[in-house]
């Protein structure tokens, strides 16, 4: 997933302004700073500063749970594979992999990498009918699901089965509770949706051979009808009260206008010829009557399937009846509890301890940050002073430049072992600029080549991407995606790709980065990056916070105003973070939650070792598991724990 990660760094910058209110204030001396705020964020060793003092929990306030106390009970597994639930989990794949031509591009490069009947397989992007009859059907096809594997429950099974197992079985009654309000759920959301991501997932569409072209195009066809069954959902979701607030749908509407304003040199056809010029078998002729092929079908089809949605949302609008968050729907407090925010986060929190944390946190960083202040008074001056121009140093590097030299000096405490294959593909201008506030992203890389590694960074914004190229690459997702696909997984865990643990790692080992990058010298750069790091984690803080509040509490614009009022900050950027708790409910969980469970775990980790945590270990096992929910994630941390003390 994309997030607009540009916006969050602008706003953040604005708790620098905080910093005046509290100097005035009088906090205590920067002594009892320095002892009680620091150990929060921790360092590339986990100690805070440089000069190793570590914060004092109990006085920070923050409930970060019992760490000391492992709940690791040994378990006895079967030496031998069960047969029947290696066909279960196998057929799980298959039909996972083969229900469309998409999934089947997006898993598999190599046809003979699986057994697996790619002739079968239909160029379809399925039915997109939604009814109360569709989602019964689907309800009872999950439910079938979900017993199936409960059969499982009491067999003897490996421990990689019985992991696989335990995953699949928590992910399942998570997504259960979708059917609990179906209609919350929306497809054409501004951020998540069918409008904002289709595009991309054509034009990131693989072209392996002539027959994946063909299917490109088939299903390019499809387009209109699929956006009809859409539509028609959408005014099912009016009748019911559920339709998005005027705000949202302008958004939505201006996103139509986008993607309208070119018609023969739309993106869909510019791109389309890019992509067909990099491969080298097809013929010239070939290559031209594939062109105007995709042309006619994106002019009769694709662009009169945006006008229809834009026809649609303007009538529409103005049929919202509540212009806040899901709290005010029926049912819609205990749909983010129960499904959007472990979905989104991954996490077993309650959302009531969630706020807890948070709020508690917000207070520590705040602290964190005066503390720096205090105790380095020209580094956080110069912090300041050059806000957001730190990395780009590094720019004449270039981004591939920037991800070698990740990969050379940065991946000490990783279980890297040889430099990861990869390749930088640059934007081209059209999608530079409809991705224009995308610095850069990661591309899935196939379940049978690790080794199709590509970064995709925007043309027009190759700036001070040091962060955003660590997040995208390595060590974070091109290097956590390699990782786990290199140590080949059973086709149950392939499928798994919870949001909590991706963006969490992403963003944890960024910062990890970001603490060991010396700015090429730069004097105090470890204080700075220290800042730096504090700052990144409070803007994603609020952001979540914000979402918290108007999804669960039933926080409306005024009240997420005064509670960010309290913190210096103000509509600037409120308004950016209330559009998209309103119209993307969750949608910065993953970086949030997802960060503070991971880093949980370590310092979880860290305080149960001691001097014998090794961080590379750690690391290892956070890789080897792959993504799941946090509460199967920490299991293999205890274990990893329990066999280490």
């Amino acid at each position: 997933m994309k997030i607009d990660k540009c916006k969050i760094k602008k706003n953040i910058a604005l708790m620098l302004v905080l910093m005046l209110i509290f100097s005035v204030s009088g906090c205590g001396s920067q002594e009892t700073f320095y002892e009680t705020g620091l150990g929060g964020l921790g360092s590339a060793n986990g100690t805070g500063l440089a000069s190793g003092d570590e914060g004092d929990d109990e006085d920070s306030g923050e409930d970060s749970g019992d760490s000391d106390t492992v709940d690791y009970v040994e378990q006895e597994y079967a030496e031998t594979e069960n047969a029947d639930f290696q066909e279960f989990i196998w057929n799980y794949f298959k039909d996972t992999v083969t229900d469309s031509a998409m999934s089947y591009n997006q898993y598999i490069m190599y046809d003979d990498s699986y057994d697996l009947d790619k002739d079968s397989i239909v160029a379809t992007l399925g039915d997109a009918t939604i009814s109360d009859a569709t989602i019964a059907e689907d309800k009872k096809e999950d439910e079938d699901f979900y017993n199936e594997l409960l059969e499982f429950e009491d067999a003897e099974l490996t421990e990689d089965e019985r992991f696989t197992y335990e995953c699949m079985k928590c992910d399942t009654e998570i997504a259960m509770h979708y059917y609990d309000n179906p209609y919350l759920d929306d497809p054409f959301s501004p951020m998540r949706g069918l409008q904002s991501n289709i595009v991309s997932a054509f034009l990131e569409y693989r072209f392996d051979d002539k027959g994946d072209i063909d299917d490109y195009l088939e299903m390019l066809s499809q387009v209109r009808d699929y956006f009809g069954g859409m539509i028609e959902y959408e005014k099912a979701r009016s009748e019911k009260g559920l339709f998005m607030n005027d705000k949202n749908a302008d958004d939505v509407i201006q996103q139509c206008d986008d993607m309208l304003e070119k018609t023969e040199d739309n993106i869909m056809i510019t791109e389309f010829g890019e992509m067909l010029g990099k491969l080298d078998f097809i013929t010239a002729e070939e290559k031209a009557a594939y062109e105007e092929t995709n042309k006619e079908i994106v002019l009769s089809t694709v662009l009169p399937a945006f006008e229809d949605l834009k026809a649609a949302f303007q009538e529409l609008k103005g049929t919202c009846k509540n212009e806040n968050g899901l709290y005010y729907f029926d049912g819609g407090k205990d749909f983010y509890q129960n499904y959007i925010f472990p979905v989104y986060s991954g996490s077993a929190k309650t959302v009531d301890e969630e706020i807890a944390f948070l709020d508690s946190r917000a207070n520590t960083l705040i602290t964190n940050m005066m503390t720096l202040s205090y105790s380095y008074p020209d580094a956080y001056q110069d912090y300041s002073d050059n806000y957001g121009e730190f990395f780009k140093i590094y720019d004449d590097l270039g981004p591939k430049g920037i991800i070698d030299m990740l990969q050379e000096d940065y991946m000490e405490d990783f279980p890297f072992e040889e430099k990861v294959p990869f390749e930088v593909d640059y934007m081209s201008d059209t999608l530079s600029k409809l991705h224009k506030s995308t610095l850069a992203y990661y591309n899935t890389n196939p379940a049978d080549n690790p080794d199709y590694n590509i970064i995709k960074v925007n043309s027009l914004s190759t700036e001070g991407v040091f962060d955003t190229l660590a997040h995208e690459s390595f060590p974070g997702h091109a290097f956590q995606f390699w990782y786990f696909r290199s140590t080949k997984p059973n086709p149950g865990r392939i499928l798994e790709s919870n949001l909590g643990y991706v963006e969490g790692w992403a963003v944890y080992s960024a910062y990890q980065t970001c603490l060991k990058c010396d700015l090429d010298g730069r004097e105090n750069a470890d204080i700075i990056m220290q800042l730096n790091n504090i700052d990144q984690e409070f803007g994603y803080l609020m952001a979540e916070r914000v979402d918290l509040g108007v999804n669960y509490e039933g926080w409306t614009y005024d009240d997420a105003l005064d509670y960010l009022s309290e913190w210096g900050m103000g509509e600037d950027a409120l308004e950016y973070w209330f559009d998209a708790a309103t119209g993307d409910p969750g949608i910065f969980l993953s970086y949030s939650v997802g960060y503070y469970e991971m880093n949980e775990l370590r310092e979880k980790a860290e305080d149960a070792l001691g001097d014998k945590f090794v961080a590379k270990d750690f690391h290892k096992v956070i890789l080897d598991a792959g993504p799941c929910q946090y509460a199967m994630l920490e299991k293999k941390v205890d274990k990893y724990i329990h066999d280490n003390q």
